[in-house]
């Protein structure tokens, strides 16, 4: 087939179906109706994944954003907040683990969501509005053109074929296809985690009649529902989630730094991950009677990497196919909304002839940027100290207050146009990235100088927080301004041993 420029075989052609190019094409359909969108999804049907939680910006995006507020009431959980939960040698029971959580139910939305049947829904939607999906069908090649047309060869069936657009979008998640192949892609060094993960079946209720009467001081100080919620249970150096899902089955996964911790040997992948969430005691109560789903337990090393270009003028990478830095505070869908958002407002403004040079590196730049300041904001080193109650406490309030008075508020204010932005890289975020920074680094070096003194995690037992959530209004800015005083009186307490010292942890 002989490609002519001029005369594309379509507007945009996206590589994957599943959330992140399905909210992309849903996007600039209702922007743009005139537009020729392609997706080209490999799967005849999605697998089913890990389950996933939003939190407070991706459930403003699926909710707002796309319009699926009802469907996700339905088919999904409303998720009761994140809970956190710990242990030392005197932790035995939920009664005397140490826990964070909220005191009663949260006030913002957010969801537990099976994603295979997420993504099964969005790319029928997508179907329903008219916008083309050839599926199964597999991207063979792919020629990139800055500034006129993408070609792309694909196989379907026994048949290959070739089609062009102006954009192509990669959504093909961890594949990456367009990064790996173009050798963007790169790994994260600085933050050595992996995952390993299944679904289970039998898992004990958090909120049953039975637990709470056999263990009456766990039952009777928390008003709110605990089943729903993500639950984590942390140690030294690893934390797995427990997300529910509607049906009764349980996600159930670990991640693990690879500097602190290794899981057990073993023959079987479940035997070995539930060997390493054994380590807890919460763990042996919840799974008592619980087994792996066959042929679902699923294990990833190196999970941060990133792509050097995430835009450029013909081409975007979004979701996972751009950059994945770790599960924790499951920011995964709000970088799936960030980038989507980028990618589909520079393609409607490119198709009214609005964009300018300097906008392609602008965006490529601003998304780039938000992946690097948000991991060394907050996630690197949090290994080091995320299992020692007293400073994932106080971390907890000050990731969660900055994430609210900086990010969650912004699409209250301005609507679906703060998407257009990115965390902690734009306008007036310079100094909240090196607060958030800076703060991490020192709790990491005071969670290593604990290890290294025997006094990490000594407030792992009979220590419950009632966190009461946050609300948009004035008393967000005091309730951060009273968490950076705690971390002050933290600084002088035991912060000054290792104020201009590297600290490692033996």
């Amino acid at each position: 087939m002989n490609l002519q420029d001029s005369n594309p075989s379509h507007d945009v052609i996206i590589i994957g179906g599943a959330l992140s190019g399905s909210a992309t094409a849903l996007q600039l359909r209702r922007k743009d109706p005139s537009l020729r969108i392609l997706i080209i999804e490999r799967s005849e049907q999605f697998k089913r994944r890990v389950g996933e939680s939003t939190v407070e910006i991706s459930s403003y995006f699926l909710t707002r954003v796309l319009g699926l507020t009802d469907y996700l009431l339905e088919k999904h959980l409303i998720k009761q907040g994140l809970r956190f939960w710990f242990h030392n040698e005197k932790a035995r029971c939920p009664d005397s683990c140490s826990e964070i959580g909220p005191h009663f139910n949260v006030r913002l939305a957010s969801f537990q969501v099976d994603r295979a049947e997420l993504d099964e829904h969005l790319l029928e939607t997508c179907r329903k509005e008219g916008i083309e999906i050839m599926r199964p069908a597999e991207v063979k090649s792919f020629e990139l053109n800055e500034g006129t047309v993408q070609k792309v060869t694909l196989k379907r069936g026994e048949e290959m074929m070739e089609r062009s657009a102006r954009w192509l979008i990669d959504a093909s998640g961890v594949v990456k296809l367009v990064a790996r192949k173009s050798g963007w892609v790169r790994r994260n060094e600085a933050h050595p985690i992996s995952s390993a993960w299944a679904r289970w079946r039998g898992v004990r209720s958090w909120d049953s009649k039975e637990l709470h009467q056999r263990f009456p001081q766990y039952g009777n100080r928390c008003y709110a529902l605990r089943n729903t919620a993500t639950n984590h249970l942390i140690g030294k150096g690893w934390w797995s989630w427990w997300i529910p899902l509607k049906g009764g089955d349980v996600s159930i996964g670990v991640v693990y730094d690879e500097r602190l911790v290794q899981p057990p040997e073993g023959d079987k992948p479940a035997d070995r991950l539930r060997g390493l969430l054994y380590e807890h005691p919460m763990a042996r109560i919840f799974l008592e009677d619980a087994e792996c789903i066959e042929g679902d337990v699923h294990w990833r090393r190196g999970l941060p990497y990133y792509s050097e270009n995430i835009i450029g003028d013909g081409f975007a990478l979004v979701g996972d196919a751009a950059g994945f830095i770790d599960p924790f505070y499951s920011p995964g869908m709000d970088w799936v909304s960030f980038t989507t958002a980028n990618a589909a407002n520079l393609i409607l403004k490119e198709r009214q002839g609005m964009a300018q040079p300097e906008d392609y590196s602008y965006r490529n730049q601003l998304l780039t940027g938000s992946y690097h300041r948000w991991f060394r904001a907050i996630y690197e080193n949090k290994y080091f100290y995320m299992g020692d109650w007293e400073l994932m406490k106080l971390a907890f309030r000050l990731d969660l207050g900055l994430y609210y008075l900086g990010v969650v508020s912004q699409p209250y204010k301005h609507g679906e146009e703060a998407f257009n932005m990115a965390p902690l890289n734009g306008p007036h975020t310079d100094f909240p990235a090196w607060l958030i920074t800076l703060y991490n680094r020192r709790l990491s070096s005071i969670g290593k100088a604990r290890m290294k003194r025997g006094t990490w995690g000594r407030r792992n037992n009979g220590s419950y927080y009632p966190f009461v959530s946050f609300t948009l209004d004035y008393k967000l800015t005091l309730r951060v301004l009273w968490a950076l005083m705690a971390w002050g009186w933290l600084e002088l307490k035991e912060g000054w041993r290792s104020w201009g010292k590297a600290v490692h942890a033996d």
